[in-house]
Formats: structure tokens, C-alpha cells, sequence
């Protein structure tokens, strides 16, 4: 099969609703980090409009690094086997994320890259394994970024263990996410008793790991609670 070669390419459509993802994504994941709206009214007070910016610029990092890269392997792995990958955003999916976020929890489907082409099964579980494995990494690294510089623990007290704690936190979160075998979903809906909604929701990538390879996501599962867990029990989050 024919692979293309890097650069990657992005459509203005494919832009501007990445960015949008990072843009709402980084607001959603913000206010789940500190507890919610709630936990947000918290930091009225003085020296707490700093650790709420800080907070956010982690948060705006973070994204970058658990949604935006997340995707750009999805999609770098995908045009290297000569298929097409553009990301798609969901606005239900982004919805569900502020909604979530601002009762201090995380459930999100930001959006999917949409491939157009065959691939093999051991394709599929390569382009599906490499979202997750880019989450699994940046957490990996800040853990020991975290260990390196003695910054752990230390949950809201400094702004260094805020900023990689944040980093850490949301690269789990959503490698756990991506994780959960969920398949296609399709909604059919009345509004208001007269107008017909369609929602689709795409198969997660733990489902297309799982479909094709159970032991990628047995391992990818079990390198997921190796971090979680550490990451918390050594305070890094």
C-alpha cells in the first residue's frame, strides 16, 4: 500500500475545528481539574486569579498535548499507510465536555479523525493504539519530570506542581477515556415532537484496539493504571 510522506496537511475546515476543540477543551478540562464551578468560586480571593490563570495555562498546554497531538497521530499514522484523515469536531461531544466539567467531572467527544480508505486490521490497531500512546507518554515523562524536580506532591500549592500536575492529570484522564471500549452510536431524536436529530457517535479507539488486538489493549490498559495510580499515590495529581 502507498504511505505519504510528511508534511502533514490540514484543511481550513479541519483548522478551525481543532482549534476550536483545543479553545473549549482547555475551558472544560480547567474547571474539572479544580473541582467544578464550585471549586472554581474557591479562588476568589487574593493571590487566586493567579493559580486560577496558571491553572488554565497548564490546562491550555495540556490539551495540546492530549487532545491536539492526540489526533495528529491518529492522523500522521493513518496518511503514512495512504489513507485519507481529516479531523471532525463534535459539538454534542464538546457540550457534554463543559457540562461535565463545570460539575467538577470529564466526559468528552471533543471530535474523531474521519479516515476515508482500506487499511488492514493491523493498520487499524496501529492508527487507533497511537492517540493513547501519545497520552500515555507525555504522562510517563511528566511523572518523571515531576519526581526529577521534586515537585511531587504538591496539589494547588506552588505553581510548577500546578502546571505539571494539570499536564499529567488530563493525559491519563483522556487516554482512560479513549480507552473504554465504546462502539458506534447512532441517535434518532424528536425535537419539540416534530423535528427529526441525528447524532452519531464515532467507535472509540479502545473499541478498534480491542476489535483487532486484545492484548494492545490489555497492555495499553495496564500501562494506563500503572500511571494513574502512581501518578496520584506519588501526589503528582
Amino acid at each position: 500500500m502507498p504511505t505519504q510522506d510528511f508534511p502533514l496537511g490540514f484543511s481550513r475546515t479541519e483548522a478551525l475545528q481543532v482549534w476550536w476543540g483545543v479553545a473549549v477543551m482547555t475551558f472544560a478540562f480547567a474547571l474539572a481539574y479544580v473541582g467544578g464551578a464550585l471549586g472554581l468560586t474557591g479562588y476568589f480571593r487574593p493571590g487566586g486569579v493567579t493559580l486560577v490563570l496558571l491553572i488554565f495555562t497548564g490546562s491550555f498546554v495540556a490539551v495540546l498535548t492530549a487532545f491536539f497531538l492526540h489526533e495528529l497521530a491518529h492522523k500522521a499514522v493513518a496518511q503514512r499507510y495512504g489513507v485519507v484523515a481529516e479531523y471532525r469536531h463534535s459539538l454534542g461531544g464538546l457540550l457534554m465536555g463543559l457540562i461535565t466539567g463545570a460539575i467538577g467531572l470529564m466526559l468528552a467527544i471533543p471530535g474523531a479523525v474521519v479516515i476515508s480508505g482500506p487499511v488492514t486490521p493491523r493498520q487499524q490497531v496501529r492508527i487507533s493504539a497511537a492517540g493513547p500512546a501519545t497520552n500515555l507518554a507525555f504522562a510517563a515523562l511528566f511523572i518523571i519530570l515531576s519526581l526529577v524536580l521534586g515537585t511531587a506532591p504538591g496539589r494547588f500549592k506552588e505553581p510548577l506542581p500546578i502546571f505539571i500536575g494539570a499536564i499529567t492529570f488530563i493525559n491519563v484522564l483522556l487516554a482512560g477515556f479513549n480507552l473504554l471500549p465504546v462502539p458506534r452510536i447512532i441517535f434518532h431524536r424528536k425535537v419539540a415532537g416534530r423535528f427529526s436529530v441525528d447524532v452519531e457517535l464515532p467507535a472509540s479507539d479502545g473499541f478498534l484496539i480491542l476489535s483487532s488486538s486484545r492484548a494492545t489493549w490489555v497492555a495499553s490498559v495496564v500501562v494506563l493504571f500503572t500511571l494513574g495510580i502512581g501518578g496520584r499515590l506519588l501526589g503528582v495529581f
